[in-house]
């Protein structure tokens, strides 16, 4: 009895979890990089999945030094619904970010590399990716260098191979970088 008590009560914690609470029209949201990440992708609302197993995530988020650039990586991936589990990403990839002055109020251009945007079904079965034609704009909110935070909204157009355009709107982050 006592097993199964305990097997309730982490089925019901499990499904409790939020992993995007973050919601930037919320005047009385405060960032604290724990908010996490959302999108509407084609209008339909993307979270990072749950993640259960010891030391994988749903999240990859970091700002550091490459080939001698300062770049943010922001992905985040969503492993879709049983019984098809597809797996959908997003990610987006910006050069010449600061980490020791404020970048608040900075929109970065998302079109070809550096700087895009991409989105991927089932990894590379189908990938979308901005350039010259479809693109969009990343705008940082919130910094607080001394506690490693950034905040902020994005959308963007991208197509893929064969022409077909998917929408990112609405995308808001807050999250801890290292």
């Amino acid at each position: 009895m006592k097993k199964k008590l305990i097997f309730i009560l982490s089925i019901l914690i499990f499904i409790s979890c939020d992993t995007a609470s973050v919601d930037l029209d919320d005047e009385n949201y405060v960032f604290d990089g724990r908010g996490g990440v959302k999108c509407k992708v084609n209008d339909n609302l993307l979270k990072p999945s749950v993640v259960t197993s010891p030391g994988a995530r749903s999240v990859w988020f970091s700002l550091a030094e490459y080939d001698d650039l300062n770049r943010m990586y922001l992905s985040f991936s969503n492993r879709g619904q049983s019984p098809d589990f597809i797996d959908q990403f997003v990610t987006i990839e910006i050069t010449g970010i600061s980490t020791t002055t404020s970048m608040v109020g900075n929109i970065y251009n998302l079109g070809d590399e550096p700087n895009q945007g991409e989105y991927s079904i089932d990894t590379a079965s189908s990938v979308y990716k901005t350039n010259e034609i479809y693109f969009g704009t990343l705008e940082i909110l919130y910094h607080d260098i001394d506690n490693f935070i950034l905040g902020g909204r994005f959308e963007f157009d991208a197509v893929n191979e064969d022409g077909e355009i998917i929408e990112i709107r609405e995308g808001e982050f807050d999250l801890k970088y290292l």
